[in-house]
């Protein structure tokens, strides 16, 4: 008898039903702390293959310029607005995300994400593999540029 390998890569759909899947969770909010003054990833589950978070955004926070290294990734927000800033093809787009919102991206995105609103943002995120790398960017010449430490 072979042990079972379980699912080794994910799509996009399924990373988006998983970050739904946990943001449905009634028990995500007793995790937060609601007087935050800082950016807060929390884990909720890690397999070999797929990471999921819980992103706990207080007003004004910030990711930066950054990539995922090789994964594929979704994101779900929970509660609050933020703003995407993506950099793809040599196309700098915007968007503006609300409670129920949702993005999917494949390895090479680069983007930052703001919150917008006057109070915490949530978002659940999924990331298959797990993240092995993040490389951070700066804004330079018009377009983000990896910082190479």
């Amino acid at each position: 008898m072979t042990a079972s390998l379980g699912i080794r890569t994910f799509s996009d759909e399924q990373l988006l039903r998983i970050t739904r899947l946990f943001a449905g969770n009634d028990d995500l909010l007793t995790r937060v702390d609601p007087d935050a003054t800082e950016r807060v990833r929390i884990e909720l589950d890690t397999t070999a293959y797929l990471e999921v978070w819980l992103m706990v955004w207080p007003a004004g926070t910030t990711t930066g310029w950054h990539d995922h290294g090789g994964a594929s990734g979704a994101f779900h927000v929970v509660r609050g607005g933020l703003t995407q800033e993506t950099w793809r093809g040599g196309r700098l787009t915007e968007s503006d995300l609300r409670k129920g919102d949702e993005y999917s991206f494949t390895p090479g995105l680069v983007h930052n994400m703001t919150n917008i609103g006057d109070d915490l943002a949530l978002t659940v995120h999924a990331y298959s593999p797990g993240l092995s790398e993040m490389t951070p960017h700066v804004w330079r010449a018009g377009r983000p540029e990896p910082i190479i430490t």
